[in-house]
């Protein structure tokens, strides 16, 4: 089963702050603007908006993922126009007056009755009128309108936003579908596996995904940009996160701090801004669109962001969890797309890898190292915050990366694992070919009564350990045959000894080390 990654913790205490905190010193309300809704209906003729300076969209002030970011700075040159991103979730509000200019309803679909509106269906809207406002909020990060005196502004807002909504049937074939497609440039995913705790693995979807790299933009690969999760877990249970063919985001709040729910791991690509779920009525949430009305949506719990109570509920400023991470994201690599469309899914990785900001490189808890080629990384913040100005600026005359390579070797072990030890075994493979690594997998082959008591290790020619796996919070799943991933050896040679260091550091369990195989992605330089 996949679920959104958003959190939804509201308390009696926050409750109150709505009702107390949204008047100033007089009793009167501190609003912006009050907005009188624009209907549109699907026989509108569609108008894109055109860059016009400073937005006069009047919820931009409260937008302030927009501004660390420094994005206005960038709507002079690129809006994401010509750009496709498709936003794979729960569908997107059709008629929503920030959303309608820029929807592709010849590429949209909803899976439930082959139409291309793809707004929540009605079951959805029923069943859970909440939760299925997800991807009309993620839509509005990347894509809403600009400049047409509405709500909100996306990060790329004149980009083209096709609403895929396969969660309108749930069926393995539709998502396998959605991520398959071959008429999008940018797929936008905030969402994972329901389960936080056991490995999570999802063929269907990875499917789709091989096929749009392999097929999609003329075989440049369509660019696959994945939540990370909300559990406060390790990422690495996912393959389909972990996968090298997907950008796995993680969070980052307005303080500059990763959020405690937000996972983390060696396979953590960056972070993007995300609302923070314990000061969302503090404005520290995500500025975003919403469901139409008061009873669908954020709003459907008659829980308000106080600045937006007059504006009829089809905006909130509660949205957050690393799902508010990965469309930020999503709308830059849209801007990037449009500066250079000759990118392959490899060189916007690259791009975001060496222009990303290392932020609380001195906080120990934050696991801060330099490979062995230099490049700092962190399993909370990947490579650190994405970097728009400097992403884009790069991207525009980038030249594209040599064609990717790989090598793979492999080693028996069967070796029993000592129990209750930190010290464990060690297992060594010897890699003859030179690569300037992008990206290691490693596939495990072992026997464990309990996995939650294994450590992995992954330790490279040049001395860099990646931990894989080490915080014992799996209860279930099944270690052999298991691939994890990790990017920490970006930029490192990939030539000379690996060491997989495993151990079973909790007493009580027999575990055993068959065998593991290593893949390293990388390039000739």
């Amino acid at each position: 089963m996949r679920t959104f990654f958003h959190n939804q913790i509201f308390s009696l205490v926050a409750i109150a702050t709505v009702f107390n905190g949204c008047l100033d010193s007089n009793g009167k309300d501190r609003d912006i603007q009050v907005f009188e809704r624009k209907k549109v209906s699907f026989s509108t003729p569609q108008t894109k908006s055109l860059y016009a300076g400073t937005p006069n969209d009047p919820i931009y002030p409260y937008q302030w993922h927009l501004e660390i970011l420094e994005i206005e700075n960038i709507w002079s040159k690129y809006t994401g126009k010509g750009v496709s991103v498709a936003v794979v979730d729960s569908g997107v509000e059709a008629l929503h007056p920030d959303l309608y200019n820029n929807i592709d309803f010849n590429k949209s679909y909803r899976y439930s009755d082959g139409s291309n509106d793809p707004s929540p269906d009605r079951r959805q809207l029923q069943n859970d009128p909440y939760t299925n406002g997800h991807g009309t909020a993620c839509a509005g990060i990347i894509g809403a309108s600009g400049w047409n005196g509405e709500g909100v502004i996306g990060v790329a807002p004149c980009v083209d936003i096709v609403g895929l909504n396969p969660f309108s049937t749930g069926l393995d074939g539709d998502f396998e579908d959605a991520l398959g497609r071959l008429d999008i440039d940018i797929s936008n995913n905030s969402w994972g596996g329901d389960i936080s705790n056991v490995l999570y693995d999802d063929p269907p979807s990875m499917r789709g995904i091989e096929q749009g790299i392999k097929y999609g933009r003329q075989g440049k690969g369509i660019i696959y940009l994945f939540a990370s999760g909300n559990e406060g877990h390790n990422a690495n249970y996912s393959t389909l996160h972990g996968s090298p063919y997907v950008f796995n985001i993680g969070a980052v709040t307005r303080d500059g701090e990763v959020p405690l729910y937000s996972n983390f791991g060696d396979n953590i690509l960056v972070v993007a801004p995300a609302g923070d779920e314990y000061r969302l009525f503090q404005n520290w949430g995500i500025f975003t669109t919403d469901l139409l009305g008061m009873d669908k949506g954020f709003d459907s719990y008659r829980i308000y962001t106080p600045v937006l109570r007059k504006y009829q509920g089809d905006y909130t400023g509660f949205m957050n969890g690393t799902s508010s991470a990965v469309p930020v994201a999503s709308g830059v690599v849209a801007l990037m797309l449009e500066a250079n469309p000759n990118l392959t899914y490899r060189d916007v990785k690259y791009i975001l890898i060496h222009t990303a900001i290392p932020w609380n490189i001195y906080r120990p808890e934050y696991m801060w190292s330099r490979n062995g080629a230099g490049i700092l990384y962190s399993p909370y913040y990947g490579f650190g915050i994405i970097n728009p100005p400097k992403a884009v600026e790069m991207a525009e005359n980038f030249e594209t990366l040599p064609p990717q390579q790989e090598v793979t070797k492999s080693q028996i072990s069967n070796t029993p694992i000592p129990d209750n030890s930190e010290e464990g075994i060690t297992s060594e493979i010897e890699i003859d070919e030179s690569l300037k690594i992008e990206h290691v997998q490693i596939e495990v082959d072992i026997e464990a009564e309990n996995i939650s008591d294994i450590d992995i290790d992954l330790i490279s020619p040049s001395g860099t350990v990646s931990k894989i796996l080490f915080d014992h919070l799996i209860i279930d799943g099944n270690l052999e045959g298991w691939i994890f991933n990790s990017l920490k050896f970006v930029d490192e040679d990939s030539k000379g000894i690996w060491t997989i260091r495993v151990a079973d550091t909790l007493e009580g369990s027999f575990s055993y080390l068959k065998s593991w195989k290593i893949r390293i992605l990388g390039r000739k330089e």
